[in-house]
């Protein structure tokens, strides 16, 4: 997208309201979703709070572009916040690598008791140090497998499974390692991929076989959850340094709220799907046969990157 048309699309934008200080912020979920909930929440608090004087104007589905060119803006100062997933972000700072290696969560009450201790403290001050300012963070759900012709029990049901992921070399390598091949779609392709045949599986939380509509041409649903990727509110240096420390603690204030409302709603939406897929057949696994395949991921990163090991710590310290 054309930085100056963005810019002036911004202005345009925002102008009738240059009396109070107003914050941008993009996001890539279109109104209605958990996730697109919760910053509207977020943006309703901080005018709440600060009496007016701060406005946050909501950019959603994707109307300033894709997440990664959103952490470009973010960067560059033309939008001030951003709701970005961590398997985005893990292209522009190594920091968050340690959450979005398979199976590093047992589930998502794992994941919000590691990001409200000592875990989300010590990411949110290594992804500072690489200029990316987090602010909250928000769940979505654990992604697991949803196949066709059979349930996934062991990585051994996975060979030779032509299973869809994101364009994410984290979930590429795992599916290599569970012995899927891994096969980059775009989202809006999915449906048609599985009914055609054309793959025999995807990857997911379970709000994809509603939202979707997976699971009308996908028959077994398979709770090994993998991955489950928090997503955050970013804050640019820019933005920082307009507001004063005042302004900021009401900042600080308004996202963890946002937090609790978001992280109800997502929940809801995961049992919402699971009741309500009614073609899908459930099944839980044993999880420690698929962990210990993607052992070499924690070894390679940990050889990489030995602050790592001390998320990863502190993320096993609540199991």
């Amino acid at each position: 997208m054309n930085i100056k048309a963005l810019s002036a699309a911004i202005i345009a934008a925002v102008s009738f309201n240059a009396s109070a200080l107003t914050l941008r912020l993009a996001d890539t979920m279109p109104e209605g979703v958990p996730n697109a909930q919760g910053v509207a929440y977020f943006a309703e608090k901080v005018e709440e709070y600060s009496d007016g004087d701060i406005k946050v104007k909501v950019f959603s589905n994707g109307m300033l572009g894709s997440e990664r060119e959103n952490v470009e803006q973010l960067k560059q100062g033309v939008v001030d916040m951003a709701r970005i997933g961590a398997a985005t972000l893990d292209s522009f700072t190594g920091a968050v690598k340690p959450v979005t290696l398979p199976y590093v969560f047992s589930d998502t009450d794992h994941l919000i008791r590691a990001m409200d201790g000592d875990a989300g403290q010590t990411l949110y001050a290594n992804m500072a140090k690489e200029g990316i300012h987090a602010i909250n963070y928000f769940v979505i759900g654990a992604r697991s497998f949803y196949t066709k012709e059979k349930p996934i029990n062991t990585p051994d049901d996975l060979k030779g499974m032509k299973i869809r992921v994101m364009p994410s070399q984290m979930a590429i390598k795992t599916m290599e390692l569970l012995g899927a091949s891994p096969t980059p779609l775009p989202m809006g392709d999915v449906y048609a991929a599985l009914q055609q045949g054309v793959i025999d599986g995807a990857e997911n939380a379970p709000q994809a076989l509603i939202e979707h509509g997976h699971g009308d041409v996908s028959d077994y649903f398979s709770f090994d959850e993998h991955f489950n990727y928090p997503e955050f509110i970013l804050i640019s240096e820019k933005a920082m340094k307009r507001l004063s420390p005042e302004e900021m603690d009401i900042i600080k204030r308004a996202a963890k709220e946002a937090t609790t409302y978001e992280i109800k709603l997502a929940k809801d939406a995961v049992q919402h799907a699971i009741d309500n897929a009614k073609n899908v057949t459930f099944n839980q696994v044993d999880k420690s046969l698929f962990q210990a395949k993607v052992q070499p991921l924690y070894d390679e990163l940990i050889a990489e990157d030995a602050s790592a090991k001390v998320i990863i710590d502190q993320i096993n310290a609540v199991r």
